[in-house]
């Protein structure tokens, strides 16, 4: 399993590659490919790599907690020569080098679709349709059309891997949603103070300021308290921009108990992110039974799964967010509603289905085919 940012495990890849390999350890042995980080004493099954140094580039890196690994050969050689498949979750130098070598040695390759293109070019400021397709084809060329599988977490990322020209064989399976977050909600709340909760990477896809902007606009204002969970490059112009227009946040990383403490006693979750290749976060809050508020986006998979207007706003428009977030708030009639409907959404997309279904694909590539993929089954 190549995972380079294996140790920093508030990334959303990261996060659903260790509930997967924590469900399938009783089925499979993994090694874990990932970045080497200085004085982190390594996980059982963790086979280090050096990370890659990039003048111009490492500032970009280390902001994003998202440490790169410099494939070596012979290493890669030993660890993929004792072990049956390949599994590649992130694009980059030790994932391309692995396929090659598991290529060199007949192994089958799972390749999984968690990285757009989009995530690389708004952390460097770049902003280019041309440059973004080219990207989408070179990803598809380099990495997806030399698995034997590709894993898109949605309908939605499958459509944008065809589009950049895909024909490998791809499966749509979601991350999905641990029992864990599907908790009891107190009483729906109709009177203020309120909590609004946000959780991502702390990045500029992810658009968190429109939030703060949102909020300072309310008319709830000063009966709003906003949590923005994550980590990342945009942390400290969060906070300065919160103080400067008296928003009152609490922006950072929390540990898991504190999250689905968050998820269960939210008043609302609002999701501003214009990149989305699932939306992890989204549906733990909806299998807590929180309403939400999310970015409809085009390039965001997560219109999929939430589409009622009432909870939904249009790309860039604070004032609609602004305005719909004020709704939802007066409402609480509303908002339980919502809540409600939002948790029978989420237990269609169950992590234990999807680790089910992500095995069955293993064990079919390794030609066991009393288990194969049940999409795969059907058609045969």
């Amino acid at each position: 399993m190549v995972v380079d940012p294996w140790h920093h495990p508030f990334n959303g890849t990261v996060v659903s590659t260790r509930r997967f390999v924590g469900a399938l350890t009783d089925r499979f042995k993994f090694h874990i490919l990932v970045a080497e980080e200085a004085e982190q004493r390594l996980d059982e099954g963790c086979v280090a790599f050096p990370r890659i140094s990039i003048p111009g580039v490492n500032r970009i890196i280390d902001r994003m907690k998202a440490p790169l690994a410099k494939p070596h050969r012979q290493q890669l050689a030993r660890v993929i020569g004792d072990s049956d498949l390949l599994h590649v979750q992130f694009p980059f130098f030790l994932g391309h080098s692995a396929i090659a070598e598991a290529r060199r040695q007949g192994k089958p390759v799972v390749a999984s679709f968690h990285v757009q293109p989009e995530n690389i070019l708004n952390n460097l400021h770049l902003s280019s349709q041309w440059l973004t397709a080219v990207l989408y084809k070179f990803f598809v060329w380099r990495f997806y059309a030399r698995a034997d599988r590709v894993i898109a977490p949605s309908q939605f990322a499958a459509d944008l891997l065809a589009k950049a020209g895909l024909q490998a064989p791809v499966t749509v399976l979601s991350n999905g949603v641990t029992e864990d977050f599907f908790v009891d909600r107190p009483a729906t709340k109709h009177e203020p103070p309120f909590h609004v909760v946000s959780v991502g990477r702390l990045a500029a896809e992810k658009q968190q300021h429109q939030l703060i902007e949102a909020i300072a606009g309310s008319r709830f204002k000063q009966d709003i308290e906003v949590s923005l969970v994550g980590t990342g490059p945009e942390q400290k112009r969060l906070d300065e921009q919160a103080r400067l227009l008296g928003v009152r946040a609490n922006i950072g990383r929390v540990g898991d108990e504190t999250l689905r403490r968050l998820y269960k006693t939210a008043d609302l979750f609002v999701q501003t992110s214009a990149v989305e290749l699932e939306g992890m976060s989204v549906l733990e809050a909806m299998a807590a039974g929180c309403p939400v508020l999310i970015n409809r986006a085009s390039t965001s998979a997560v219109p999929e799964f939430v589409s009622a207007d009432e909870a939904t706003y249009s790309m860039n428009s604070v004032a609609e967010l602004t305005r719909k977030l004020d709704a939802l708030l007066a409402d609480g009639k509303l908002r339980d509603a919502a809540g409600a409907a939002n948790r029978q959404i989420a237990q269609t997309r169950s992590h234990q289905h999807s680790v089910q279904r992500l095995s069955n694909i293993y064990n079919q590539l390794l030609n066991r085919s009393d288990c194969l993929d049940d999409e795969y089954a059907n058609k045969s």
